[in-house]
């Protein structure tokens, strides 16, 4: 297992740790996540928005979410990204289950920030899905 030096690094090193948890449990997922203290965070984050947006893997879409969301939870990246465009890409296919998501985007744009973006995206012309969406993430938020 290497190191990633790149968001496609990460992304491969991560999408075969998820893929052998069927033969060896989430042994490589824990080591690939141990090793990522050395990774810039522009790097985990860039990869993890991806793992959101993807609609590529639906048979294991919450599991790479799960761990996604464990990745910045546990390493909690800083980015400066604009909000806006982060959630535009990633809640059509966000799983809701995976509160570690929206906790983060709080931790690192701060509770005023992400309640003025949720309630702009709010504003415009959503889906049935991203509405609902948008709901689940203010109830975890709480706001």
């Amino acid at each position: 297992m290497n190191i990633p030096k790149t968001t496609d690094d990460f992304q491969k090193e991560f999408y075969l740790s998820i893929d052998l948890m069927d033969k060896i449990g989430d042994l490589r997922i824990r080591q690939f996540i141990d090793r990522l203290d050395n990774v810039m965070d522009e790097i985990i984050v860039n990869a993890i928005i991806k793992i959101f947006e993807s609609a590529d893997r639906p048979s294991t879409q919450y599991t790479d979410q799960k761990y996604a969301g464990i990745i910045l939870n546990k390493l909690k990246p800083k980015t400066q990204i604009d909000l806006s465009t982060i959630l535009k890409s990633t809640i059509e296919n966000w799983n809701k289950s995976v509160k570690e998501f929206p906790f983060w985007l709080k931790e690192n744009y701060g509770l005023e920030s992400l309640k003025n973006a949720l309630t702009e995206f709010d504003a415009q012309k959503l889906n049935d899905i991203q509405t609902e969406k948008i709901k689940t993430m203010k109830w975890w938020l709480k706001i």
